[in-house]
């Protein structure tokens, strides 16, 4: 499995290679070598079909199969389409192997469905784009979060595909890139793909929501998604409610773009949607940066200490006297109330219609646009 890495971004264009399935999980997806909703489910199918392949044939294969398939679902447990991806190719594998009883066999059907799906993602990204499209005018000034893009998919991406292809296209516009602290994907990845676009962008930092309305005029916010539930409630990376949260307060409209194998129809409501907690270092690291640096200009002595805070940091809940403690969720919960309305690859819904959408009913009219492009 060949990654373009995007921990190298955008100082380096880089890939990172593997072919041993768990690491692949681990390394690739845990560890955001390659992030964002349907990027990490093509991802996950793919090692999947690492998995099979490396697995011994005998009459447990299919557990065997299935087992790998749920830990490579679970490694970034939020963003639908990973469990989705992997439980996809997973089945397709089992079946073949109980008709067939040959792993070798199960491992082509394996490869079929990974690229069955990514051919999907590729030509339903472009539907996405049309719709997102509709709701763009020449000067508007468009808040994003976070990297929504061709880095978090196969081509083009959900809210920055739509963006850039309205700009291509002729739209006048202009985006407001939010940081989006800790690992900073607004910065590094999304400014990196507007700029290679032409697509004129300002950068602000994660609590310039209210003064960049004020000051930089904003029109509207389109970001992307990593699960939808049932109620229609969003989760997305931190932060994404607060914008919702104050654009709300300004009366502009606030949109989620996505592909629909976020949806998530058996998930009844956004409360009960597991939420990744990360790791401390991806706060504390700059501070420690820091710190070596102003040791290594002489601005603290050699003395001086090597992090802040100076003790070891959890992410419990509740710190005890003389204790810090640090909360890094990776998503917050959006609600349905907050949203003006959600672009999709089946179409454009409000949040009230989210509790409509059966698993078959969207597999059906995602098959239908599939079908229909690729006869054209």
């Amino acid at each position: 499995m060949i990654l373009l890495d995007q921990n190298k971004l955008p100082y380096e264009v880089a890939t990172w290679r593997t072919g041993d399935w768990k690491e692949g999980a681990l390394k690739g997806i845990r560890e955001m070598t390659v992030r964002g909703s349907q990027a990490i489910g093509i991802a996950g199918g793919y090692c999947v079909l690492l998995a099979a392949s490396q697995l011994s044939g005998g009459s447990d294969f299919p557990e065997k199969l299935q087992k790998a398939a749920d830990f490579i679902g679970s490694v970034r447990p939020t963003a639908a389409p990973l469990s989705w991806a992997a439980g996809e190719c997973a089945l397709a594998g089992r079946r073949e192997y109980e008709e067939a009883g040959d792993p070798s066999a199960a491992v082509e059907v394996i490869r079929r469905r990974a690229d069955e799906l990514m051919a999907e993602d590729l030509v339903l990204n472009y539907h996405l784009r049309q719709e997102g499209m509709k709701l763009l005018k020449d000067g508007d000034v468009v808040m994003t979060h976070c990297n929504g893009g061709s880095l978090s998919s196969t081509l083009m991406g959900h809210a920055l595909g739509i963006l850039e292809e309205a700009y291509v296209s002729g739209v006048d516009l202009t985006v407001v890139s939010k940081e989006t602290r800790p690992r900073s994907q607004g910065y590094r990845l999304t400014v990196w793909e507007l700029t290679r676009t032409g697509v004129p962008t300002i950068i602000v930092t994660d609590n310039m929501v209210s003064v960049s309305v004020n000051e930089l005029g904003i029109t509207k916010a389109i970001l992307g998604v990593d699960r939808i539930a049932a109620d229609g409630s969003v989760a997305n990376k931190v932060g994404s409610a607060d914008i919702a949260r104050i654009l709300k307060n300004y009366g502009i409209p606030f949109y989620f773009a996505t592909s629909y194998t976020t949806i998530s129809p058996e998930v009844k409501w956004g409360s009960s949607i597991v939420i990744e907690q990360r790791a401390v270092d991806e706060i504390t690291e700059p501070y420690r940066l820091l710190a070596k640096e102003l040791k290594a200009t002489r601005m603290i002595s050699s003395n001086a200490l090597d992090e802040w805070p100076p003790h070891g940091i959890t992410c419990r809940s509740r710190p005890g006297r003389g204790q810090v403690e640090l909360f890094n969720p990776a998503f917050d919960i959006t609600p349905p109330e907050l949203i003006t309305g959600i672009v999709t690859d089946i179409g454009y819904l409000l949040p009230g219609e989210i509790a409509s959408m059966t698993r078959e009913k969207m597999n059906n009219i995602a098959k239908l646009r599939f079908t229909n492009f690729m006869s054209q």
